[in-house]
């Protein structure tokens, strides 16, 4: 696991140093090939796994799928448009616990929200505050454990916070040390943004103040939650966990991925034209 932080901006010193350290610790380097559940995705962006359910985001037909843990495609949810279950470049989903399901629609500046059925609940979109008119451009999005909504308005450069009934709590700047925001994710404690550009992971407190980051290099994906963090790379997956040594296991075939997510004993790693999966590393 991270067992070091790093400040400020020497990242390329702090990052020889994670390497090293890393390389040293490293309990175990796993060859294994990836199984491949589904392809002919056309510009897949986003993944989120629940019990029962895969929800992929195919930003190149604007819509939503729903497969089960095998690939079976069970529902396509979209198309272009602005109206109810139309997307127009929708980037993100997160399912939470699988009774709502969360994607951002991009050029139509509104966070769409479905239940587990795919049937339509509301959207969270700009309004009037205190006399300014608000128009969302969500990006990347995450969902706490209690039900809180936090997403990256990029045209703004911002960080909205919705409670449960995605009333505005919070906004706050994105740190000038972060350079692109390609995944975010949240705990009870942090908020934690995978940035490509500088290949770093930053951390922030949940009021947006600076905690410090992690160097990240060639990492495309992230997933993270209470047992650890998991990153991939074109090559290999990364097991960090809170409590023990890390563990990778190497891919044999090279992928470019574009984000990942790990439900039970399972592992999902997306690319913009195909799924996979692989067992989870044991903690």
């Amino acid at each position: 696991m991270f067992h070091t932080l790093c400040f400020g901006t020497k990242i390329v010193k702090c990052s020889a140093f994670i390497l090293l350290f890393a390389a040293i610790s490293s309990n175990s380097l796993i060859a294994q090939p990836l199984q491949k559940i589904y392809s002919d995705l056309d510009n897949a962006t986003s993944i989120s796994v629940t019990q029962n359910s895969i929800y992929v985001v195919e930003q190149g037909k604007n819509r939503l799928l729903k497969l089960d843990h095998e690939g079976k495609l069970l529902e396509s949810i979209g198309g272009r448009g602005s109206g109810d279950y139309q997307f127009s470049k929708p980037v993100d989903v997160d399912a939470t616990n699988g009774l709502k399901i969360f994607i951002t629609d991009f050029n139509n500046h509104r966070v769409q929200v479905f239940d587990r059925r795919g049937q339509y609940l509301s959207s969270i979109s700009g309004r009037d505050y205190f006399g300014v008119n608000r128009r969302y451009n969500p990006t990347q999005i995450a969902v706490s454990n209690m039900g809180e909504v936090y997403f990256v308005d990029e045209n703004a450069s911002y960080i909205r916070h919705f409670d449960l009934d995605y009333n505005l709590l919070d906004e706050f700047r994105i740190s000038a040390e972060i350079e692109s925001v390609d995944e975010l994710a949240v705990n009870s404690a942090e908020i934690f943004i995978l940035d490509r550009t500088s290949q770093t992971i930053h951390r922030l407190a949940l009021n947006g103040s600076y905690q410090g980051f992690y160097p990240a290099e060639n990492i495309r994906a992230m997933f993270k939650n209470d047992n650890g963090l998991w990153t991939a790379s074109n090559q290999n997956l990364v097991f960090e966990p809170s409590t023990g040594e890390d563990q990778t296991i190497q891919f044999q075939d090279f992928i470019n991925p574009v984000d990942l997510s790990v439900q039970r004993e399972q592992v999902f790693i997306l690319t913009a034209t195909e799924l996979f999966k692989l067992p989870v590393l044991k903690r």
